[in-house]
């Protein structure tokens, strides 16, 4: 009788998924038949004569092909910072004929997120005409070599901005600067580009001569010794500004926030 309920049961696990058939083995390991949990899981099914699961292993998620630009897909992790970014989100060291270069990559985090530094830059700019500390962006108080929120804090920023209406642009005029950027072959990157926060500055310095390479390499313009704005706050009075040539960041000599400083955005991928 034993012998017949197993062979009646064997019979109806072949209407069950195929997941879980071949288990009408008693207190046989599941995991020894191709099963891969020993314990209790989530979309799981207990062997029929057994204490083991069988569980569907996850379904991993495909990786993209190439990056999107204005968008973190992970994407950069297959990149190197000093490589060239093309219009289709590939990169490469070398010059590809036939591509059109629309940054050079200059920081990548843990994650696989990338950001990659315009070819030009966007002239001078203030920071902000109004002493205000934005409600949700970060002060960093000593260095803000720790922020990497390049358009996180752009972002936020240009949606304080709408407070003023009409007159946003006036009130921010470099976050706007870089939100209202696009390469002239590629308009719809407009609204992507973001201001470099803190660590991504300082990330193009540690790699600068690279960088100024491969822009050397596409014929486009050299990191130089500007001081440039980051994205990255002090308080309501300052932001951090760069300086190309050594690397370091400052806010004071009464360059607050309503003072020129060079803009050159970046963009993700």
């Amino acid at each position: 009788m034993k012998n017949n309920l197993k062979f009646l049961l064997c019979g109806i696990s072949l209407l069950i998924p195929e997941y879980v058939q071949a288990q009408c083995v008693e207190n046989e390991n599941c995991a020894a038949l191709g099963y891969d949990s020993p314990t209790a899981c989530d979309n799981g099914i207990k062997c029929p004569f057994g204490e083991y699961w069988a569980c569907r292993e996850p379904e991993k998620p495909e990786e993209p092909e190439a990056a999107i630009l204005g968008q973190c897909t992970g994407y950069a992790k297959n990149c190197k910072i000093a490589d060239i970014l093309y219009s289709d989100g590939t990169c490469s060291a070398d010059v590809v004929s036939g591509k059109t270069p629309v940054g050079v990559v200059v920081y990548i985090g843990g994650d696989g997120c990338g950001q990659a530094l315009a070819l030009e830059g966007l002239g001078s700019f203030v920071w902000s005409t109004e002493g205000v500390n934005i409600p949700d962006l970060s002060n960093y108080g000593s260095s803000p070599k720790k922020d990497f929120s390049s358009c996180e804090n752009t972002k936020i920023v240009i949606d304080y901005s709408y407070k003023h209406g009409d007159s946003a642009s006036e009130y921010y005029p470099a976050f706007w600067a870089v939100y209202n950027y696009a390469l002239s072959t590629m308009s719809e990157t407009k609204g992507k580009w973001c201001l470099p926060a803190g660590g991504v500055l300082d990330s193009i310095y540690q790699n600068k001569s690279a960088i100024d390479q491969s822009l050397t390499r596409i014929n486009r313009e050299n990191i130089g010794n500007a001081y440039w704005w980051s994205s990255s706050e002090l308080n309501a009075v300052y932001a951090w500004y760069w300086y190309a040539s050594s690397g370091n960041f400052y806010y004071y000599n009464n360059l607050n926030k309503n003072f020129n400083n060079y803009v050159r955005p970046v963009i993700e991928f």
